[in-house]
């Protein structure tokens, strides 16, 4: 079959003056010359510049295999992203792998919760509070206390106990010498690291002659005890006290009753398997819905001291008690002292002072719980 020629022959471009001619058209042509390629030379440097390379021999071998076979991972699954099986598979584990790996770190956490937490009855609080979150507590000895003083510690479980002999509680219309009575009182927690303290505030009332005592109240400071329905639960003493701001100083650097102070008992104080928070809110009077008070409180604080110008005061007084030892407690007793309407004490006589009538029979202590 004849060839159809082309109706617009196409002429080559012009050539590289180094190579050969090897256009039948070229007017240096001659068929009966060398060859066009004779003397060009393929070295390494010529090959490796060309702008295509081959794959190599196992790249063409496996990807005439993977077009006949899916390809196969090193576990054994057969895998291929176009296989909607394979897909659905895939995300299917996914989600298990993610579930298995959620409900694992749950029960890590709440292994380790169960094991950092105390459910003993001492650290769990009174139901509906809040436990100690910090559960400080001393040993069953004597020791040492950060703020000053010592604790209580060999006396734990003791009923009945004081480090002073109380003297008997004095009414309103039997009072003549000088009282203590308690202002406040609770227990204390700024924060959840902080082992937390009882805060004792305190009043001094001269009663009916002039009292001056040193500023640490007592000759060896003052003692503060808590009693539980088992005994001593907490305690110390030779406890320093900060005066009220203000409090105005003898020369030699006593104080003048009336007077106020403040005690602090270190969580360190409190006996083991006890418990600062439920020993805190047991020092309040349980009431009823009319905020009657129903009877006396769980736990008792009592707050003492001795010196001997309590003595010397109450013998000036005509007070039938010669004891040294001032000392309160938190039970509340009604106050039955004469009316503030009646005229001022201005003479000796047998009837109870009443224009300054003692905190302690007047006043009743407020229990406070102050928590983080």
């Amino acid at each position: 079959m004849p060839t159809a020629e082309d109706p617009e022959p196409r002429h080559p471009g012009p050539r590289h003056p180094d190579l050969p001619c090897s256009d039948p058209h070229c007017p240096e042509h001659d068929a009966s010359g060398p060859a066009p390629f004779d003397g060009v030379r393929l070295d390494e440097d010529f090959v490796r510049g060309a702008s295509a390379q081959e794959g190599s021999a196992r790249a063409r071998m496996l990807a005439a295999r993977w077009r006949e076979e899916a390809p196969v991972d090193p576990g054994g699954r057969r895998w291929s992203p176009s296989d909607p099986l394979s897909a659905r598979a895939s995300r299917w584990l996914d989600r298990r792998g993610r579930l298995a790996l959620a409900v694992l770190c749950g029960l890590l956490v709440t292994a380790g919760a169960v094991q950092y937490a105390d459910f003993s009855p001492a650290h769990r609080g009174d139901r509906g509070g809040r436990g100690a979150r910090t559960p400080v507590v001393g040993p069953a000895r004597d020791v040492a206390l950060p703020g000053g003083g010592t604790s209580m510690g060999s006396r734990c479980g003791a009923k009945g106990v004081h480090r002073y002999a109380l003297p008997p509680y004095e009414s309103a219309s039997q009072g003549k010498g000088p009282q203590l009575v308690l202002t406040h009182y609770g227990s204390m927690r700024l924060s959840g690291d902080d082992p937390g303290a009882f805060e004792i505030g305190l009043g001094v009332a001269p009663g009916r002659v002039p009292l001056t005592l040193p500023a640490s109240l007592g000759t060896e400071g003052v003692t503060v005890e808590i009693e539980g329905p088992d005994g001593l639960v907490a305690g110390g003493h030779h406890l320093p006290v900060t005066l009220v701001e203000g409090t105005p100083r003898t020369p030699d650097g006593g104080i003048d009753a009336p007077a106020g102070a403040s005690v602090r008992l270190e969580a360190l104080a409190i006996c083991p398997g006890q418990d600062l928070t439920r020993i805190g809110r047991g020092l309040s009077h349980p009431i009823d819905s009319h905020n009657s008070i129903t009877g006396p409180p769980p736990y008792i604080l009592t707050v003492s001291f001795s010196h001997p110008a309590v003595a010397a005061a109450r013998a000036a007084a005509g007070s039938p008690l010669r004891s040294e030892v001032l000392a309160a407690d938190n039970e509340f007793r009604p106050y039955d002292g004469p009316s503030h309407d009646e005229p001022p004490y201005d003479g000796p006589s047998d009837e109870p002072l009443y224009d300054e009538p003692s905190p302690k029979l007047s006043v009743r202590p407020v229990a406070v719980d102050v928590l983080a």
